[in-house]
């Protein structure tokens, strides 16, 4: 796994504090690592913002048992993109 790509998607996921897990309920920093590890292995700098957006949803789904629209993730996944891109 890139570590960029990591680093990259553990600062967006940690914003978006899926299910609000870091604001609201005290659970450490890397609640999201494992989350963040999966996307990072599934995603690269040419993966576009609806793949990136399937991904998240797919990934939130398996870790979390929630089956989500990936339309949710549109906009945590175009920072994806766009920082993945610099």
């Amino acid at each position: 796994m890139d570590g960029k790509i990591f680093e990259i998607v553990k600062k967006h996921i940690d914003e978006y504090d899926y299910m609000e897990l870091l604001s609201s309920c005290g659970c450490p920093k890397d609640e999201f690592d494992i989350e963040s590890e999966h996307i990072s292995r599934l995603i690269n700098p040419e993966s576009d913002t609806g793949e990136i957006a399937e991904i998240i949803a797919k990934t939130f789904e398996k870790y979390f048992g929630n089956p989500e629209n990936p339309k949710k993730f549109l906009e945590i996944a175009e920072k994806i993109r766009i920082d993945l891109t610099e």
